[in-house]
């Protein structure tokens, strides 16, 4: 397993519970191949909480798009939680791309 060695790019989302959420993200480098997964986590004890589902837009301009379901937004706690996204580019190599926090309120 190959690690990248660059830092994660920071990402900070926020909605309502109980509403959809949807977020286009850019890498701006071809993502042809690569797989993804992304996780909201407890701060508290590191626990994940839910898996947003990630789609490819458009591979090879590195478009991916981030999103909640309403009733994935509704199961969370209101709060500060974590998120971070990871890729597994083509040669097994995996990276976290984006993490930061998810602001959940009500």
């Amino acid at each position: 397993m190959a690690t990248a060695p660059q830092l994660p790019g920071p990402l900070h989302i926020a909605f309502v519970r109980g509403d959809d959420y949807s977020t286009l993200l850019d890498l701006s480098i071809s993502i042809v191949g690569y797989t993804w997964s992304a996780e909201i986590y407890s701060l508290t004890h590191g626990g994940t909480i839910a898996a947003p589902a990630i789609d490819v837009v458009d591979a090879a301009a590195g478009k991916i798009n981030l999103s909640l379901t309403d009733a994935q937004a509704a199961a969370l706690p209101p709060g500060t939680l974590g998120i971070r996204i990871r890729w597994t580019a083509p040669g097994d190599m995996k990276r976290r791309a984006f993490e930061g926090v998810c602001e959940v309120v009500r």
